[in-house]
């Protein structure tokens, strides 16, 4: 029972990308929350722009799944949302620095004792 969108994905494709849309809006939202509200730092127009993003996924996935007519297995998980995230973002400070041309030309002066 694979039905087709009419962009030529599965139903069940379109299922899965929605839900990882979903868990990265969750994640988000657990982010930037507390069991009060709002983290520390976090403006409330930022909690509630995220709050409005995973309710809208939330809302999409379970229109997916009620089209489907049941849930994908293998769905995405947590944990590989966050090494895909960790993935893209750049670290600082891991990067060697390009050496200069003066200082390649330095490194491979011999050296000499007086």
């Amino acid at each position: 029972m694979d039905r087709t969108s009419g962009e030529g994905e599965t139903l069940e494709q379109r299922t899965r990308a929605i839900h990882r849309l979903y868990l990265k809006a969750l994640m988000r939202l657990d982010a930037l929350a507390t069991a009060d509200g709002p983290a520390a730092g976090v403006c409330e127009s930022e909690y509630a722009t995220a709050q409005v993003e995973h309710k809208l996924q939330f809302h999409r996935l379970n229109v997916l799944l009620v089209q489907l007519g049941y849930v994908p297995k293998d769905l995405a998980t947590r944990a590989e949302i966050q090494r895909e995230l960790a993935a893209q973002t750049p670290r600082p400070g891991r990067r060697r620095p390009e050496r200069t041309t003066r200082a390649a030309a330095r490194a491979e002066m011999p050296v000499t004792s007086a």
